[in-house]
């Protein structure tokens, strides 16, 4: 990829406002919302009537009563009420897009939370002061806690709360040039690396290693279950009939409330932490990837894994693999989720077709292979890459797999060698 070719990247950078800002942010919050709710309530009515309306057409509406029914949309941004009716059109295409695969994703009504929301701003309406300060239109200069990293143009900025926390999310378009400056040189070693994803090992890697997941949701359940305990047994109105009737929070479940979502936050930023840290110690010590397309949200119907599952993220691990192999000009190759990676002997290509999830050593009753399981998986992948690719690549050393495991040792990762017949013992 040439240095001067622009790719878009985002940079999130947590916010310190005041008070003043707070009520600023809450405010935009709820004309966002607003703006959302009565398009999508508009499109329901024109529907029920027959008449078929874009969303340019419900914005020039909403734009043309705004002054007299919803006068208070003048006090933010312009872009906090314009960009909703470009977000409802997107949700109604990914509708339509799901109605052809036989899912059913309806627009919902956004609801009222008093630790969450986001409004968008326009890139021309940005604008950095003295590197750590943001001007907000309608507000004034908010503080961030760091200083923008990258050079380039800002396409715009989604404020957002995330519990007691708001954060600006700069979108940004930048020179290839730029982002080799500002990130870690990946290795061309022009290695390729067969990926296995599971549960009790989160990657099984075609060179042996097995990279284990923190599970922050698992570790941290009982304190999670303490916590929403006491939220609940604290005076609030559980009812929207008892809120109607004007039952009030009390103090106290305002407290227990921001902390269960501190706690939240924390699951959440481990498992953030954990994975940019993995795609990015993978993406520097390989050319080539092999992944399986897994049907995540299938898989999540099963009750007795779905919060296993949910405390993994596959879907984030690939997502962020997909990108940052993307930036470096490594290349991914996906094999069909029907792909018979782990009921095949990766020695001599037998399919074992009595294979069951319990089961977690490979035995090859035509060649005697005895093998970890998610390893064979692994090996099949690498395979599978290196037939799509049309030539073999060279093989991790010895040198390869210490920098790799370095690497990942450096970002507290832990991890595992899988031996055929020594980590697991087979049982005939």
């Amino acid at each position: 990829m040439p240095v001067n070719e622009v790719i878009n990247i985002s940079h999130k950078i947590l916010l310190i406002p005041n008070n003043k800002a707070i009520t600023h942010f809450r405010k935009a919050f709820g004309c966002s919302r607003l703006a959302y709710n009565w398009g999508l309530n508009k499109w329901q009515e024109y529907y029920k009537q027959g008449i078929k309306k874009t969303h340019l057409e419900l914005k020039k509406e909403f734009n043309s009563i705004k002054k007299e029914e919803f006068p208070f949309v003048y006090e933010v941004s312009k872009y906090a009420t314009q960009q909703p009716f470009l977000h409802l059109n997107a949700a109604f295409k990914k509708f339509f897009r799901d109605l052809e695969k036989g899912k059913i994703s309806y627009p919902k009504f956004k609801k009222k939370s008093k630790n969450s929301g986001s409004y968008y701003i326009g890139g021309d309406h940005v604008v950095i002061k003295d590197e750590k300060y943001l001007k907000i239109p309608n507000l004034g200069l908010v503080k961030m806690r760091e200083k923008l990293r990258f050079d380039g143009k800002i396409n715009s900025v989604t404020i957002s709360q995330n519990g007691d926390k708001f954060y600006a999310s700069f979108s940004m378009q930048i020179t290839k040039q730029t982002y080799a400056d500002t990130h870690k040189k990946p290795k061309r070693n022009n290695i390729a690396l067969g990926i296995d994803v599971g549960l009790n090992s989160f990657l099984s890697l075609s060179n042996g290693l097995e990279v284990k997941a923190p599970k922050p949701l698992k570790k941290l359940e009982r304190t999670l279950i303490r916590r929403s305990r006491q939220l609940n047994r604290k005076q609030h109105a559980k009812t929207k009939q008892e809120a109607l009737d004007g039952v009030e929070s009390s103090k106290n479940f305002i407290k227990a409330s921001r902390k269960l979502n501190k706690l939240y936050s924390r699951i959440t930023n481990i498992r953030k932490d954990y994975l940019h840290k993995l795609t990015s110690s993978l993406v520097a010590n390989a050319d080539y990837f092999c992944l399986e397309d897994l049907n995540v949200q299938g898989m999540m119907q099963n009750h007795r894994l779905a919060k296993s599952l949910s405390d993994v993220s596959f879907y984030e691990f690939k997502r962020q693999l997909e990108y940052k192999a993307a930036y470096n000009d490594k290349q991914i190759i996906q094999v069909d989720r029907f792909y018979p990676s782990s009921k095949m002997c990766s020695k001599c290509g037998n399919i074992k077709t009595d294979l069951s999830l319990k089961d977690r050593v490979y035995y090859c009753q035509t060649c005697g292979t005895i093998i970890d399981r998610d390893y064979n998986a692994s090996l099949n992948m690498l395979s599978h890459l290196q037939k799509a690719i049309g030539q073999v690549r060279p093989e991790f050393t010895l040198a390869d797999l210490t920098a790799l495991q370095l690497d990942l040792a450096i970002n507290q990762i832990v991890t595992s060698k899988a031996e055929a017949g020594i980590q697991q013992k087979y049982c005939a």
